[in-house]
């Protein structure tokens, strides 16, 4: 009897491929006879899952996102709203393969859609969706108090992905990755932090 075959489960342990080559060797490593060798699979079977190399990329792009909102699920919840919102960009920087591999698979995604505008849109739909996030968590921040409130939650939100999309970067090539851990907590405070009057 043959056995049968998740196809859906087979499409992630093929991306999962992927990922495992890009934080190994890099983007320009990821080929479908590559990734049909990391995965333990024939070079057609890839091309039974995914048409093209761009199909995969845009399924293991996906995955990274699904990755990071499991880590932030699993996070402690404890503390106070700049504390937990350092969490959870920790969460999103490259510090172990897993998460060095989602960051290269995002920035290589982010520069192909700065050419392609069918990419750039599935790219732009990503980020809107994370800033709507972000903008609604500094509004209750802001509301109770723990977040500055002389600036829009929106404008802090925008600024607090761009200080995010900076460390992930400048740590994919830094040789001690964690040591930038301190200057993150330091930015996100200097940022976030309220504001005293007198």
């Amino acid at each position: 009897m043959p056995k049968i075959v998740d196809r859906a489960e087979r499409r992630r342990e093929i991306a999962g491929a992927l990922l495992r080559i890009v934080a190994r060797e890099g983007v320009e490593a990821v080929s479908v006879r590559s990734v049909a060798v990391e995965a333990g699979v024939s070079a057609g079977a890839v091309q039974k899952y995914f048409s093209t190399k761009e199909d995969l990329f845009r399924f293991a792009l996906d995955m990274t996102s699904e990755f990071l909102e499991q880590r932030w699920q699993n996070l402690d919840r404890s503390g106070n709203p700049l504390d937990l919102l350092l969490r959870l960009l920790i969460e999103a920087m490259p510090l172990d393969e897993q998460r060095r591999a989602e960051v290269i698979v995002v920035n290589a995604f982010t520069a192909r859609a700065a050419v392609r505008p069918s990419w750039a849109e599935f790219v732009r739909t990503g980020y809107d969706e994370l800033q709507e996030l972000t903008t609604r968590y500094l509004r209750e921040a802001q509301t109770s108090g723990h977040v500055r409130d002389d600036l829009a939650a929106s404008d802090l939100a925008d600024a607090v992905l761009a200080l995010s999309d900076g460390f992930a970067n400048r740590m994919l090539t830094s040789a001690d990755p964690a040591a930038l851990l301190p200057s993150l907590e330091t930015s996100v405070h200097t940022l976030l932090a309220p504001t005293h009057r007198n």
